[in-house]
């Protein structure tokens, strides 16, 4: 079979939409870096499709995000835990079951995908979101909150499918201006997400004037951030069913002249078998777990009581910097990316992984600070200059941490063995990314409230461990095989 043909050669450099050298061979394919600089013309992007995407995107990381301001409120308030101390066990596995479960599902919905269109897939997403998120809000017992943390887990698709679709309407001469949106609406959504959940949530008490005095806002007290969230969640159906086009899947450039049928998809193990997905895949998955152990246990810390090793935040102090950690997030996603990764490419994805390396240490730093403070005697009663500068040099080194996530993108794109298996490979990986996803959360909580209880280390197990699990992510990401195209390698050639 010609080099012409996408599924003839698995990792191959070529571009699937270039024309490749006559002279050039499989071998020759093989050799090349999957990603390198394109003297072509930028193709012009379709902006109002991705605008379309970008509302369908938001649904999910809004529904997602909102419940952390106040999750380990909930435990507590709810009963799920005896005392604030043992508050990280339950809320890691609350926030662990979502990606757990899709860890099983989100394959088989990028698969689907391929068979049936990405906007059936979308629109199903959709609305498990939206069924979910209104069952967590009138949870009142661990089992009810468990199950729909469950369902929206296993029902959400979204991701994979979303990477596929913008992966589709681009090619290497505009896709770095078109995959840091996939981070960008996540970042959107870490704004909105937790100024929803942090502002909202206990409305009897927030907004005594309007909700005060109403029984079903006593007995449901985090409602309403979950009927806001569900409603920005049906505004994303309403676009996916009458305004968002059907990808163009499935499909390869006809050889002309021939009449040979087209090659049949490969199948999941021929795409693990693929030269470079192995090593692919657990980059991410290394990356996603030092990503996501941050996102959580940094709730944690902001939430814990600054004697036992946080800031002692309130929920609202809390879902204000989350939601301008996103702010951060997302003008660095929309500004600094496309400039940063036309001048440097692929070689910046260890050092952004890097990064958590000073955000673990930074945390316990900030701790003893406040504590010399006295900042935090009480819940809310922080020391404002000190503890908002010090989360702000946090948070803006997250934001940055965070553009490993459209580089990752793009390698999986130039990993994929072929277009017709482009949803099922985004699934795979985001499988993988879902494995880490559900044991981070329930690890580096269980962990914080561990170091909590025991003292270990003065304290400080939890950073220790996470920093020693950033080095490890980093020298994965560095690591060379002797066999070409197995490891990250050869992607970091321009």
């Amino acid at each position: 079979m010609t080099a012409a043909s996408p599924a003839s050669t698995s990792g191959s450099a070529t571009p699937i939409n270039a024309t490749p050298s006559p002279s050039s061979t499989p071998a020759d394919d093989e050799s090349q870096p999957l990603l390198k600089h394109s003297p072509r013309t930028r193709t012009p992007l379709p902006k109002l499709q991705l605008f379309l995407i970008c509302v369908v995107r938001l649904a999910e990381p809004v529904a997602s995000t909102q419940i952390f301001p106040y999750v380990n409120d909930m435990c507590v308030r709810m009963g799920y835990v005896d005392s604030e101390d043992k508050v990280g066990f339950v809320s890691g596995l609350i926030d662990s079951l979502f990606a757990f479960v899709q860890l099983f599902t989100v394959m088989h919905w990028g698969r689907l995908s391929d068979r049936i269109g990405r906007k059936p897939v979308v629109i199903l997403g959709l609305c498990g979101v939206t069924f979910a998120t209104l069952m967590f809000g009138l949870s009142h017992r661990l089992w009810v909150t468990i199950l729909a943390r469950c369902l929206a887990g296993g029902l959400s698709g979204n991701g994979a499918v979303i990477q596929t679709m913008i992966s589709e309407m681009t090619d290497e001469t505009n896709e770095a201006q078109a995959f840091p949106l996939f981070s960008l609406m996540w970042a959107v959504g870490c704004i909105v997400g937790p100024s929803i959940g942090g502002m909202l949530s206990r409305p009897t008490e927030t907004f005594p004037s309007v909700f005060g005095g109403v029984k079903f806002w006593e007995d449901y007290p985090y409602f309403l951030p979950c009927l806001c969230s569900a409603i920005i969640t049906g505004v994303s159906l309403l676009v996916a069913l009458f305004a968002l086009e059907e990808a163009s899947y499935n499909t390869i450039p006809p050889e002309p002249d021939t009449s040979y049928p087209p090659p049949p998809a490969p199948t999941r193990m021929e795409i693990l078998r693929s030269p470079a997905i192995p090593t692919v895949f657990l980059t991410a998955f290394l990356m996603m777990l030092v990503d996501e152990s941050w996102d959580i246990v940094f709730i944690l810390f902001g939430y814990t009581s600054v004697p036992s090793g946080g800031l002692g935040m309130s929920n609202a102090q809390l879902g204000f910097c989350l939601a301008c950690g996103g702010l951060v997030g997302a003008a660095i996603h929309l500004f600094v990316f496309p400039r940063l990764v036309r001048r440097f490419g692929i070689p910046m994805y260890p050092w952004l992984l890097a990064l958590h390396v000073p955000m673990f240490l930074g945390a316990p730093v900030l701790n003893a600070l406040a504590r010399a403070a006295g900042s935090g005697k009480k819940r809310g009663e922080i020391v404002p200059g000190l503890t908002y500068t010090g989360v702000a040099l946090l948070l803006v080194s997250n934001g940055f941490a965070t553009m490993v996530f459209p580089l990752n993108m793009m390698i999986v794109k130039r990993a994929a063995p072929s277009p017709l298996a482009m949803g099922t490979t985004y699934g795979m990986c985001q499988m993988v990314t879902s494995s880490a996803r559900a044991v981070a959360p329930w690890f580096v909580s269980s962990l914080f409230a561990y170091t909590i209880e025991t003292r270990t280390l003065g304290g400080q197990l939890v950073w220790a461990v996470m920093v020693v699990a950033s080095f490890v992510a980093v020298w994965q990401s560095l690591r060379k095989r002797e066999t070409p195209g197995t490891s990250i390698s050869p992607y970091m050639n321009r």
